[in-house]
């Protein structure tokens, strides 16, 4: 079930079996009234609502409630297992995510590495919006869409502002990394994160093909160090433990990036990942509290419960 399919299950169940209200709907979804409304008529119009809920169309909806319940979030888009193009599917069904939940003068911030910058280059949202992205780390650029990207208007849309900080992610020392967070073209951009309305993040997992290994930050053995000490996975290139647990890092104070309790009270994060070498990393992440919104694959769901 792709994404759009998935949305309008989702509102049909809770305005024809729950009962909601479609401001209620509006409101436990973050959409706007009128984007309810049309989805409640896209259903009718696709018989997805006939005498009742087809249910061959939400097989999935038992197990996004369950895995809702059982790490408090807000949301979970759950895309079909692909061996082949699994990270595309993602990130089309995060793009479909929040162009649904882009209004004027929409302020998103972003992190870094291949799920977000395939997502930026899947976004398709309409010229009458103004739109602001914000990086949430230094390293951002070299991921982002490419003006000549044909599939990307995330550098041609004449109503988007960009605001990336002009710095590495990892400096060589913590004094350096102090100094540079308070260089006025530095502070300026990272002031603005708590002030944004969306954030979309990917999670890394310690593996050969993670980000921070082909962009040299990191190698294998660094890996299995951080692994020795508990490691499952980074947010911002900070690593946590299996329950979430940030782990004590010297490193982590060479970081030009936005700090993970800061992550943790923006309003509506969003992280896009899947297979099943990222669940673990996925699971601490969940655990933490540090996500709103899950986007991820069917395998991935089905390990997390």
């Amino acid at each position: 079930m792709n994404y759009e399919n998935d949305l309008i299950v989702k509102i049909a169940w809770q305005y024809y079996i729950e009962g909601l209200t479609q401001n209620e709907i509006s409101e436990s979804l973050n959409l706007s009234r009128m984007k309810v409304i049309k989805y409640l008529e896209k259903a009718k119009t696709n018989n997805v609502i006939q005498f009742k809920i087809n249910l061959e169309e939400i097989e999935n909806l038992s197990l996004q409630n369950k895995i809702k319940k059982k790490y408090n979030l807000k949301d979970i888009i759950i895309v079909p297992t692909s061996n082949q193009k699994n990270v595309e599917s993602l990130t089309i069904a995060a793009a479909q995510y929040i162009e649904d939940r882009i209004t004027s003068d929409t302020m998103l911030s972003i992190g870094y590495g291949e799920a977000v910058s395939r997502t930026l280059g899947h976004l398709r949202i309409s010229t009458k919006y103004k739109v602001t992205f914000v990086s949430l780390s230094g390293g951002v650029k070299f991921y982002m869409p490419t003006a000549i990207d044909t599939r990307s208007d995330y550098y041609t849309n004449p109503n988007y502002n960009h605001y990336i900080v002009p710095s590495p992610l990892i400096v060589s020392s913590k004094n350096i990394a102090e100094h540079l967070r308070k260089e006025q073209s530095v502070s300026k951009i990272l002031d603005m994160i708590p002030y944004t309305n969306l954030t979309v993040i990917g999670i890394g997992a310690l593996n050969d093909r993670a980000t921070l290994i082909k962009e040299g930050y990191f190698n294998t053995n660094d890996f299995e160090i951080l692994k020795s000490k508990g490691a499952v996975g980074d947010l911002l290139c900070q690593f946590y433990d299996i329950n979430g647990n940030v782990l004590d890092l010297d490193f982590h104070k060479q970081l030009i990036s936005t700090e993970i309790d800061v992550l943790k009270s923006l309003n509506h994060v969003v992280a896009v990942a899947g297979g099943l070498e990222k669940k673990d990393a996925i699971i601490g992440a969940l655990k933490g509290g540090y996500i709103d919104v899950l986007i991820t694959d069917e395998a991935v769901a089905q390990g997390l419960i």
